[in-house]
């Protein structure tokens, strides 16, 4: 039951024409702005001195990265539309 679910979740993620996309290089640019928002996500809620626990951080890093991720998405986004 494990490896069906497994594999359908696998599935779900992974679609087959997305990644048969030859012209478009996504990819390596979600790869750069994940590794670049964990970074900064880190540095940022190591150096918050208010959150003292260690949940607080990890909870700040989510928080971080998830906004960092998107206003490079938007910033990409926004270079994208004015290139075209």
């Amino acid at each position: 039951m494990k490896n069906r679910l497994s594999l359908a979740i696998l599935l779900a993620l992974f679609s087959t024409p997305v990644w048969a996309a030859p012209m478009v290089a996504w990819k390596s640019y979600l790869a750069v702005i994940m590794l670049i928002a964990l970074v900064a996500g880190t540095i940022l809620s190591i150096r918050n001195k208010k959150a003292e626990s260690r949940l607080a951080k990890i909870l700040l890093v989510g928080l971080y990265f998830w906004v960092i991720t998107f206003a490079e998405l938007i910033i990409l986004a926004l270079i994208y539309h004015f290139t075209q």
